[in-house]
């Protein structure tokens, strides 16, 4: 276990030094070399494969970057930070490319649980998390396939559309148009135009 402490390269991210600091500590007590980068995306891409995040996930721009870095080196190993350890939150950090989740409230033992099995090749996960992903069979598939306008407006916007021009084609002023996609964003259930077309690629519409 020793050996493949050395070898792993741990960043904590989360918007609290304390935490950050709490944290490190917790796992460079226990063996790690634990870091906590400004630009996570450098930082992984300046190193090698065995790059484990903790990331908390508390605004939309922290799932942006959740997707991003899986996108940037599908080799990371995401674990999510998860505030009050939401069930529905920890699901979807799953679906979007994290491979084991935490509540941000965890003790220290689970921190450590989680990191070892991390560096390891495996992952913890809460017992009611595993149940709701059995429960589901596939996190990624919705109830009911959106209305095929709604479809459209992603596609096109994925394919480098601008909002002002998709509202042209669409018939509407730039600004209903905005409006029209902050309802599509909370009725899919994700928090902006990225995470739209990402849960549209992995379902299987665009």
């Amino acid at each position: 276990m020793e050996a493949s402490r050395t070898l792993a390269r741990i960043a904590v991210s989360d918007p609290l030094p304390m935490f950050r600091r709490g944290v490190a500590d917790v796992l460079q007590n226990s063996g790690y070399d634990v870091e906590s980068p400004v630009n996570l995306l450098a930082w992984v891409a300046a190193g090698d494969d065995r790059a484990v995040v903790l990331l908390t996930l508390l605004r939309p721009a922290d799932w942006t970057l959740l997707v991003t870095l899986r996108e940037s080196r599908s080799t990371v190993t995401l674990i999510a930070v998860i505030e009050s350890g939401d069930l529905a939150l920890s699901v979807r950090a799953l679906s979007l490319g994290a491979v084991g989740v935490m509540a941000r409230e965890a003790d220290f033992d689970t921190v450590r649980d989680v990191l070892v099995a991390a560096t390891s090749g495996r992952s913890v996960l809460p017992v009611e998390v595993v149940r709701a992903l059995t429960a589901t069979g596939d996190v990624q598939r919705p109830d009911r396939i959106p209305p095929e306008t709604e479809i459209s407006w992603i596609r096109q916007l994925a394919q480098g559309l601008t909002v002002a021009r998709l509202a042209e084609g669409a018939g509407y002023s730039e600004r209903m148009m905005f409006r029209l996609l902050r309802d599509l964003y909370r009725h899919w259930g994700v928090a902006n135009r990225t995470e739209a077309i990402i849960h549209a690629r992995d379902n299987g519409w665009l």
